[in-house]
């Protein structure tokens, strides 16, 4: 086995050890050639140990994409200090420049591989109904988590009274196209002038006493 960091607590034994496991293969060898022997060769178990846990390798890989993707949540939306403005305009960043103005990077976890398997999983959702319905899911999930933002900050009277869940969704679609060009493609300079579009959006959705003391 490797030492490659991952996101999850390997020492807790169990499914957190084959996720780890799981994370280290799809690091090294990628989704394609991810298969249940590899995952078990990485965590030092016999694959009965695996498929304990889990039916098939869509099974592990369904499941560790979830809990991968609730760490990364976290990390993008709900692990923030300051304000609902401050967060959106952190995951803003993130999504499009994989730091913040502030230098601040995505945990270590959050790499370039991960990108593209999460790409990787969500192309099988063109011809498989069961991944379809999963990244409904995932995607629903998503989409509260930032309506959540986006209520706290009409309580707090920071934006306006703004349907939270059509900004959310408005703002989720720009993160997900953010990432999936992100794995796709190289010229990425672009993004800055969309980023300043978004500085724009965000702007009307801002009360205006909240602005000027801003």
């Amino acid at each position: 086995m490797d030492d490659t960091q991952t996101p999850f607590d390997e020492s807790a034994g169990g499914k957190e050890a084959i996720f780890a496991a799981t994370y280290r293969t799809l690091e090294t060898d990628g989704y394609a050639d991810l298969s249940m022997g590899r995952v078990a060769d990485q965590a030092a178990v016999s694959k009965s140990t695996i498929y304990h846990h889990f039916e098939s390798k869509d099974d592990l890989v369904r499941e560790f994409a979830e809990s991968l993707l609730m760490l990364y949540g976290d990390e993008l939306v709900l692990e923030t200090e300051g304000n609902a403005l401050e967060s959106v305009e952190r995951l803003l960043d993130l999504a499009l420049f994989g730091k913040t103005a502030d230098g601040e990077h995505l945990a270590e976890f959050v790499s370039d591989e991960i990108h593209r398997v999460y790409l990787e999983l969500r192309t099988q959702a063109v011809h498989d109904p069961d991944y379809r319905a999963y990244f409904d899911g995932v995607d629903r999930q998503a989409r509260e988590r930032l309506a959540a933002v986006i209520e706290a900050g009409i309580e707090d009277g920071i934006f306006r009274d703004v349907d939270p869940d059509a900004v959310a969704g408005t703002l989720y679609l720009f993160v997900e196209g953010a990432l999936f060009l992100g794995c796709t493609t190289g010229d990425t300079e672009w993004l800055a002038d969309v980023r300043d579009q978004l500085d724009t959006y965000l702007e009307g959705l801002v009360r205006d006493e909240f602005a000027a003391d801003s």
